[in-house]
C-alpha cells in the first residue's frame, strides 16, 4: 500500500487515485512500476490516472507517461488522465502533450468512455 497513490482494478481497466499535491519523479516511478505489473500480471490494458487533488506534475513525470503509453501502445492498451487541475492541464497543452492524452473532467467520464469504447469493440452475439 502507498500513501502517494491506490489502485483499483476491475478486470482490464485499472484506476489509480493518486492522493498527493505534488506528483514527483519518485512517486511516478513507483506508480508506473505497479501500472506495468498490472499489466504484465493481471490483465490491466485501460488505465485511468485520477489527478483530483493534484497541483504540480514534474516534467520527469511526463516523460514517464510517455514510456508507459509506449508500453501500452505495443498490447493495444490506453491511459487517460481526469480531474487535472488548470495548472496541470495547462502543462499538458504547453508540451502539445493534450494531443497525445486524452483528459476528462472526472473519474465518471473516464469510466464512461472506456465503457463505451468496450461496447464499440466487443464481438456481437447473434
Amino acid at each position: 500500500m502507498h500513501e502517494e497513490f491506490e489502485l483499483e482494478q476491475d478486470h482490464a481497466l485499472v484506476v489509480a487515485r493518486l492522493m498527493c499535491p505534488q506528483f514527483s519523479i519518485t512517486i511516478a516511478e513507483t506508480l508506473f512500476e505497479e501500472l506495468r505489473t498490472r499489466m504484465r500480471f493481471d490483465g490491466g490494458l485501460n488505465f485511468i490516472l485520477d489527478m483530483t487533488g493534484v497541483s504540480f506534475i514534474s516534467s520527469a513525470c511526463l516523460g514517464l507517461l510517455v514510456e508507459m503509453l509506449q508500453d501500452l501502445d505495443a498490447v493495444r492498451g490506453r491511459i487517460v488522465l481526469c480531474g487535472c487541475s488548470p495548472d496541470v492541464a495547462f502543462l499538458f497543452k504547453v508540451t502539445r502533450l493534450d494531443t497525445v492524452f486524452t483528459l476528462y473532467e472526472d473519474l465518471t467520464d473516464a469510466k464512461a468512455a472506456f465503457a463505451e469504447r468496450t461496447n464499440l469493440t466487443a464481438p456481437r452475439r447473434t
